[in-house]
């Protein structure tokens, strides 16, 4: 009855340790900011569609909570095509405005009111780019 019961004690020990010796190790992630997953929620309706000046277009759709928007910009005039940006910010009002400064190189804009939007970019080097937008 002893050794029953050692074996009773060892049994979920055992399960456990062979679990962890199963469990495959990940590869770090070699994303960059732009690309990365939101941890924020999005329902599944489809982006709102931008037609901007410069012949540009913005896909936009903002996060359930209206605190993160990802872009998909499409800018000919800086040879930009489907570019993926996510930025941070919220709603005040009839307004939204959200900002993405993780790359040092260059800052994002982009305010949105009604239907109208503009997408704003400053780069380190004090050059400015923006587009205004309508759905």
């Amino acid at each position: 009855m002893n050794t029953m019961m050692k074996l009773a004690t060892a049994l979920p020990a055992l399960a456990l340790l062979s679990a962890c010796a199963t469990t495959a190790p990940t590869a770090p992630s070699t994303s960059t900011p732009s690309e990365s997953v939101t941890k924020a929620a999005y329902d599944r309706m489809a982006p709102a569609p931008y037609t901007c000046t410069d012949d540009a277009k913005i896909m936009a759709k903002q996060s359930i909570n209206k605190e993160e928007v990802m872009l998909n910009a499409t800018l000919p005039k800086i040879k930009w095509s489907e570019q993926p940006i996510i930025l941070n910010g919220g709603v005040q009002g009839d307004t939204a405005s959200y900002v993405n400064d993780s790359n040092p190189e260059i800052v994002y804009a982009w305010h949105i009111k009604g239907d109208k939007g503009i997408l704003a970019m400053k780069w380190a080097d004090g050059k400015e780019y923006q587009v205004n937008c309508q759905i």
